[in-house]
């Protein structure tokens, strides 16, 4: 751990932004307030696309400010493509991402470079608690809440494994992992109005099958500001679905046929529970629906992923036997 600021490493911070103006601008501020030298670290605001004044929005946030600012258009669509675009110009020894609807606490950027020297690790991120912005429908149950990127694993830093990693609006990534394993993949992360997602947690279990250690660190805390009008039984439904086909992706690129096998009996066991439990709790029988449609996802993608996704493979000497549930 740095003793000094002054010997803190250089560290930059990615942010992909499209058409979210007033939310880019919330993030803008929060990230001004940080605790980190202003000479120490730089902002990279990737616009992806945007129709509406957000690239305007992120120009603005480069006048006046200590910490230097990049504003870079990446035309390819999608959160990966940005994010990727983001990685090749950062300057830092210590690469971030936080979301354009993100809000990062004072200590967030320390707390996660601190422990990533610390804890000897390649990877960290924190806690991301969601900021509604009205009521949450009387069906909601907190069950449904890590489909709105909600973690929490408490108060204690710990190592993290397949498939339970940071959340892409709060995680840090030595420069090194970038080139050791590859950027973001392209099949995978939000594009347009697809729900995809996992990205962040299939370049997490390339870095654990190298070997490398990824953490948890309480103190790093992110606010997410989530639309509740957004908050819908379809959308929902859309969400678990997608979710299945990004997780029947992951598996197949690291685990192939096997992977998929197995990960389909685990949603198909899930789908079956649902549906014997959904007379119990209130929110039984969307939850049912929801798993049934995370199950269809997947199934979606067993027909898919094996024609359109490369296989991953490991450099020499890395774990080739990789299963996650043995």
């Amino acid at each position: 751990m740095p003793d000094r600021m002054s010997d803190l490493p250089l560290a930059s911070v990615v942010v992909c932004t499209r058409n979210r103006s007033r939310k880019l601008a919330q993030c803008g501020a929060a990230l001004r307030a940080i605790d980190y030298p202003a000479d120490r670290w730089e902002l990279l605001i990737v616009d992806n696309g945007s129709t509406d004044d957000t690239l305007a929005v992120a120009r603005s946030l480069a006048q006046g400010n200590p910490v230097r600012v990049q504003v870079v258009e990446e035309s390819r669509p999608g959160i990966s493509a940005a994010r990727n675009a983001g990685v090749r110009l950062a300057r830092g020894e210590i690469v971030a991402f936080t979301d354009d609807d993100a809000l990062p606490s004072p200590g967030w950027l320390r707390e996660l470079v601190e422990a990533l020297g610390r804890e000897d690790a390649a990877v960290a991120g924190g806690p991301v608690v969601p900021s509604f912005d009205g009521e949450l429908p009387a069906w909601f149950s907190d069950r449904f809440l890590p489909y709105l990127s909600a973690w929490d694993r408490g108060p204690e830093v710990h190592p993290l494994t397949y498939n339970d990693y940071p959340r892409g609006a709060n995680m840090a990534f030595r420069r090194g992992v970038f080139q050791s394993y590859g950027d973001f993949s392209l099949d995978l992360g939000r594009q347009g109005g697809s729900l995809l997602s996992c990205e962040e947690t299939e370049i997490c279990l390339r870095v654990e099958r190298g070997g490398d250690r990824i953490v948890y660190v309480p103190g790093a805390l992110v606010r997410h500001l989530t639309a509740t009008e957004r908050i819908t039984p379809r959308w929902l439904a859309r969400r678990f679905f997608a979710q299945g086909r990004s997780e029947a992706i992951v598996e197949w690129r690291h685990a192939g046929w096997r992977g998929l096998r197995r990960g389909w009996l685990r949603w198909r066991r899930m789908a079956v529970r649902a549906r014997q439990d959904r007379g119990r709790q209130s929110d039984g029988a969307l939850y049912a629906r929801c798993v049934r449609s995370a199950l269809l996802g997947y199934s979606r993608a067993v027909t898919t992923a094996p024609l359109r996704v490369a296989r991953y493979l490991p450099a020499r000497g890395a774990d080739h036997e990789w299963w996650p549930w043995e």
